[in-house]
């Protein structure tokens, strides 16, 4: 507890410190939802023997639900912590996907203090294990985003970016990692 209250005062802290004029961006706490759609290769490395391994190749695609909490550093930067779900199916069987729940760490920068502007992000994190074969797994995600002021206090952003989700799962599965693009819509509140 101690080290949330800390957490948030140094938040709050770095608010007031690098306050700007905030003009046309937003300030203070945000909350993001995503929709995505991600178009991913997939590897799938399996341990025939203990000195040797098979990989297959196949394309897979994804639908992801997503929601980010977090705080406005600047009126340019934002930082948020995120849940995620995602179901990565591959083409050649519809019948073998894996599904998958995020945490992750998020990081914006906007490129302008304008009602509507580009942006840069990072998402950090890993999947946490929802099933007794799948285990966790590193997640990466970067790319650029438009933001598009749509209310007073809401705006529609769009983005694309690049995704790596590897998952760990039991034997005689090695690894199993998915990597391509990732699209997404999102409501920023």
């Amino acid at each position: 507890m101690k080290k949330i209250t800390l957490l948030l005062i140094s938040l709050c802290w770095l608010q007031v410190s690098f306050a700007q004029e905030i003009t046309k961006q937003e300030k203070g706490y945000f909350n993001l939802t995503e929709l995505g759609y991600f178009a991913v290769n997939n590897d799938y490395e399996t341990q025939i023997t203990p000195s040797s391994f098979s990989v297959i190749y196949d394309g897979a695609y994804a639908i992801s639900l997503r929601n980010i909490n977090g705080w406005f550093v600047t009126n340019k930067l934002s930082v948020g912590l995120g849940v995620g779900l995602e179901n990565y199916t591959r083409k050649s069987s519809s019948a073998i996907y894996d599904n998958t729940f995020q945490i992750f760490l998020d990081a914006r920068y906007y490129l302008k203090n304008k009602v509507n502007t580009f942006f840069a992000y990072a998402d950090v994190g890993s999947s946490v294990a929802i099933s007794d074969v799948i285990e966790k797994g590193p997640m990466f995600n970067l790319g650029l985003g438009y933001k598009l002021k749509m209310t007073k206090r809401t705006a529609l952003v769009g983005s694309l970016g690049f995704i790596d989700q590897t998952i760990k799962e039991e034997a005689p599965v090695y690894k199993n990692r998915y990597y391509g693009f990732a699209f997404k819509v999102g409501l920023l509140l």
